[in-house]
């Protein structure tokens, strides 16, 4: 399908950071109406690749080319000025303004002095609902989801008329409906002869979306595959470097009939009502829904984060009210965001520190905290998580993205949490991460008789590690599945009723 010409060319790009090397001579191409995934584990180098091409990076070597000439990316506005835009994974839009204000960001309608408010807000519309049309583009953007801000990044992006857009995992945190109109948008962009750099774990997006399909690992391009050739096992394997793990669990009967958490007619207007249901120890009990449903809503408010108006909770057979996280913390009751980076990790205080940041009490001593005491520990728990780690001392920041969580997970296990509710646990980690953190969770339900509430947007996911699986709609429970029952169609037929 590819023509003569690419529209642009990166061509022995290597990138170092003072000893480290992120990236070693690649050569990556793209062709007008292409979407050329990029593929690789955590680590492997592919933020670095396309924040080299968004001109947020300079290479150490290579030289890029856009329609055969040689340029030189001094910052972002250069690169845009070229015709290439990003959507990053990370949220970066400004939340006191609105919808339409941030997609149009810089780009208004009209002279500085003069803006035509009421063109920008048409363009700003126009783009938005090619996107996702169930926004208000009057909204502020702190009033969104998460998954509704990603969204609005990804029209931002398109809002610039770029010829060239790079999409970096943009359906994280999509479910559904979400995902299925942005993928076909992207297909649209592509027939209109634009072009697109696609990185997403989802391998089987990156298979329909694909026209190439280039994977890295550890810095160095391992091979080009086209979707016909691109099998999940033959991704995985070139990713990794070795035939994929399975993460598919085999049924198992859960022992205890004791039941550690009750939520009862849980109800908090505008978010979520009537929620009820029950978790053994030792189970996993998934929880799924589409973006808006109220999974996260409830589950904030089960941790004490928000107040409900009618329901109650019951933990270990007593009645409980949570005042605020604290309480819940104290009860042995764990809440783990979805936003890892900006509400689960400490990015400045090591791994050790992260981990035992909630316990260090335990090691005080009169002067001074008992270091070596809580490395021991600490390590200990690192094991115990199968972490892989240089040094405890190290920032929580050098770890990927699958160890960060692991050590997140430890923390709460240094306070002998009982019941764990993980938003998201695997978003943005890579396949074989995953399997590490659903083989995690596993364990220890059945070692530590942890008892867990995963919610995830992947369906898979959720089949793969859960006992039970919660199924929410517009902030209702529509029915709770056995696993051994449970299919994707079904489920999918649950979350849209």
């Amino acid at each position: 399908m590819c023509p003569a010409a690419p529209v642009f060319e990166a061509r022995n790009i290597s990138k170092s950071f003072g000893p480290v090397t992120a990236l070693s001579d690649v050569t990556v191409t793209l062709y007008p109406g292409e979407v050329h995934s990029i593929i690789g584990e955590n680590g492997a180098g592919k933020s670095t690749l396309m924040n080299i091409i968004c001109g947020r990076l300079a290479p150490t070597e290579g030289t890029l080319l856009v329609d055969g000439k040689e340029v030189q990316f001094h910052r972002p506005k250069d690169a845009q000025a070229h015709g290439i835009a990003i959507a990053p994974q990370e949220i970066n839009l400004v939340p006191h303004l609105t919808v339409a204000e941030n997609i149009m960001l810089g780009a208004h309608c009209g002279r500085a002095a003069a803006i035509d408010w009421k063109k920008t807000h048409a363009e700003a519309t126009r783009h938005l609902h090619e996107v996702d049309n169930s926004i208000n583009p009057r909204a502020k953007v702190s009033s969104l989801s998460k998954a509704q801000q990603q969204l609005v990044q990804i029209a931002r992006a398109a809002a610039t008329e770029a010829r060239i857009i790079i999409f970096d995992e943009p359906t994280a945190t999509l479910t559904y409906r979400e995902e299925e109109v942005l993928l076909s948008y992207i297909e649209n962009l592509a027939k209109e002869g634009r072009s697109a750099f696609y990185i997403s774990h989802r391998l089987e997006e990156v298979r329909r979306l694909s026209h190439r399909i280039t994977a890295l690992r550890d810095g160095v391009h391992v091979g080009e595959l086209t979707p016909d050739e691109a099998s999940r096992d033959r991704m995985v394997t070139l990713m990794a470097g070795r035939p994929p793990k399975t993460g598919a669990q085999v049924q198992r009967e859960i022992r205890s009939s004791e039941t550690v958490l009750e939520v009862t007619g849980l109800t908090r207007a505008h978010e979520f009502s009537d929620v009820s249901f029950s978790l053994r120890k030792g189970e996993i009990l998934g929880v799924s829904g589409l973006v808006g449903s109220g999974r996260t809503e409830m589950a904030k408010c089960i941790f004490g984060a928000t107040r409900a108006q009618l329901g109650s909770i019951t933990l270990n057979g007593k009645p409980v009210t949570f005042r605020d996280p604290q309480d819940a913390i104290q009860a042995g009751l764990i809440y783990l965001p979805e936003e890892r980076k900006q509400e689960g990790i400490f990015p400045l205080l090591s791994i050790a520190e992260n981990t035992a940041l909630p316990t260090l009490d335990r090691f005080a001593g009169l002067l001074h905290v008992r270091n070596r005491e809580m490395m021991e520990e600490v390590e200990k728990l690192a094991r115990q998580m199968k972490a892989k780690f240089n040094s405890l001392k190290d920032p929580i920041t050098s770890l990927s993205g699958g160890n960060q969580q692991k050590f997140i997970i430890a923390r709460w296990l240094m306070r002998d949490a009982q019941v764990l509710i993980m938003d998201e646990p695997t978003r943005g980690i890579d396949v074989n991460a995953k399997f590490e953190i659903q083989s995690v969770l596993r364990r220890l339900t059945e070692q530590n008789g942890l008892s867990i509430v995963v919610i995830s947007s992947e369906m898979e996911e959720l089949l793969d590690v859960a006992d039970r699986i919660l199924v929410m709609h517009e902030g209702r429970v529509k029915g709770i599945v056995d696993r051994r029952d449970a299919t994707q169609e079904g489920l999918l037929k649950l979350a849209m009723s």
